[in-house]
């Protein structure tokens, strides 16, 4: 992947003066609107995509097992909840009678006991699990931008746009949000064939959001002349315009202009000023208590955390400034390893599932123009590429398996369920039937990215053409009404 470049080059390279700072995968701001834009701005669809790299255990969380019944070496899997040490696994175990599976009063879904409890006891008729997807892969970078894309790479590259800008591209809202896309954290992002607005803004977290979009100081401007001239140049028609537009490189920087300017000078960067103690009963007040953030010292509890992704998130849609966020929430530990698997990759699986939980309750507490939450708009995503394998592999940890788990949240998703499943004997992914979500060995169906990305959208009332030659299939079951 590409390096971040230098603010100061790329804008005295532009000719922008005061204008955006372009980040990797980021080639241009928002263009035209298109043509079939159906809703308003302020009732624009949005989504948050969470990616939890490296490849989660499923058993310990969306796809468990009861630990007295399946805890054998020789078979097809092994929970080993009780070699854990992480307390709040352990005190799981003790709290359900050592079966190791957490179900919420009025929950008809079984969780794993490194589940954040705060997730699904409060959010629990909100929550999709989709299980037995098939990755068709052990790699990692293969198994993220399969999950990304809906379509299995090349090789190591990805193949087609990823979901964040399908997504910001096919509602119509380009020009109504000043970084329609917003990735963070380090995931990826990708555009092949989509307007360049539509391509992600990568920042790696909050601080350096705040340092894109805060107006630069007079050292770093560029020379008044050049300014004059770029100015000139974007305001005036030339055939020099046609003559260096062949591969439409022209096009997108002055369509880009005027956004431009409005990103660098427009006050965005207030939004993400996380300053300690702000005033009583302010926006980002509110936004600390969402997140328990502490007052005092914001970074501390924000900075490389689950829940400074989240409050990034939860700042650009609700404020208006993005439509969609993909964001890596966190990297769960490949525990291929017993000091990993033991403690931290539950720990972190739990404290993205935590953030999950705090961003939903924010958008579900904060209301828009219209008097709405946030929420009821809101389409969520979490995904990793792949699970782990079922049983404990000689280091005392657990390496890569092909069947994986998603979860699905939001506006038009049909929540407490679980649909699809792995086999009891070797964790495999079944067949499923799309109408009911159950598993069906004879007549069902394997289930897919491309199939989970197209129900996603469908839900929201989008097109799914981008990956039509996946011929993705709509899982019914997981739609309202």
């Amino acid at each position: 992947m590409k390096n971040l470049v230098s603010r100061r080059n790329v804008l005295s390279a532009a000719g922008l003066g005061t204008g955006a700072l372009l980040l990797d995968g980021f080639v241009g701001l928002p263009t035209a609107r298109a043509d079939d834009a159906c809703t308003p701005p302020d009732e624009a669809p949005l989504l948050i995509v969470c990616e939890f790299a490296g490849g989660w255990d499923v058993l310990l969380s969306l796809d468990p097992r009861n630990h007295q019944e399946f805890n054998d070496a020789n078979a097809g899997i092994e929970t080993a909840y009780d070699r854990i040490t992480d307390p709040l696994v352990q005190q799981m175990m003790t709290n359900t009678g050592g079966t190791g599976l957490y179900q919420p009063p009025g929950s008809a879904v079984q969780y794993g006991p490194a589940i954040s409890t705060k997730l699904v006891d409060q959010h629990k008729s909100d929550l999709c699990v989709v299980r037995g997807v098939n990755m068709g892969t052990l790699t990692h970078e293969v198994g993220l931008r399969y999950f990304l894309t809906g379509k299995f790479p090349r090789g190591l590259s990805a193949s087609g746009s990823s979901i964040d800008t399908a997504w910001a591209s096919v509602s119509g809202h380009l020009e109504d949000f000043k970084i329609p896309t917003l990735v963070a954290g380090g995931s990826e992002t990708y555009n092949e064939g989509f307007p360049a607005g539509a391509s992600g803004l990568k920042v790696p977290g909050y601080a350096e959001m705040l340092q894109v979009l805060r107006p630069l100081n007079a050292s770093l401007a560029v020379d008044p002349a050049v300014a004059k001239a770029a100015a000139a140049f974007h305001h005036g028609e030339h055939c020099a315009h046609d003559q260096y537009d062949t591969n439409g490189h022209v096009t997108s920087h002055r369509g880009a202009w005027n956004t431009a300017q409005t990103l660098a000078n427009g006050g965005l960067w207030k939004h993400f000023d996380f300053k300690a103690s702000p005033p009583a009963g302010s926006q980002l007040d509110k936004l600390y208590d969402a997140f328990g953030v502490n007052k005092a010292s914001p970074s501390s509890s924000l900075s490389g955390k689950a829940k400074g992704q989240a409050a990034l998130a939860a700042q650009a849609l609700v404020n208006g400034v993005s439509q969609v966020v993909l964001m890596r929430l966190i990297s769960v530990t490949d525990a291929h390893f017993d000091d990993d698997w033991l403690r931290n990759h539950p720990e972190r699986q739990r404290e993205g599932f935590d953030a999950v939980s705090d961003l939903i309750s924010y958008l579900k507490n904060t209301e828009d123009k219209n008097g709405k939450s946030f929420w009821d708009r809101t389409t969520l995503l979490a995904y990793s590429e792949f699970a782990r394998t079922p049983r404990i592999n000689v280091q005392g940890g657990r390496d890569h398996h092909l069947a994986s788990a998603c979860l699905v949240a939001g506006n038009g998703i049909k929540g407490n369920q679980a649909i699809g499943a792995n086999k009891d004997t070797t964790f495999d992914a079944r067949p499923v039937d799309l109408e009911t979500g159950a598993p069906d060995d004879e007549l069902g169906v394997g289930l897919r990215p491309a199939d989970v990305h197209a129900t996603l959208l469908e839900a929201a009332g989008l097109c799914h053409d981008h990956i039509s030659n996946q011929e993705p299939k709509i899982i019914k079951a997981m739609l309202k009404g």
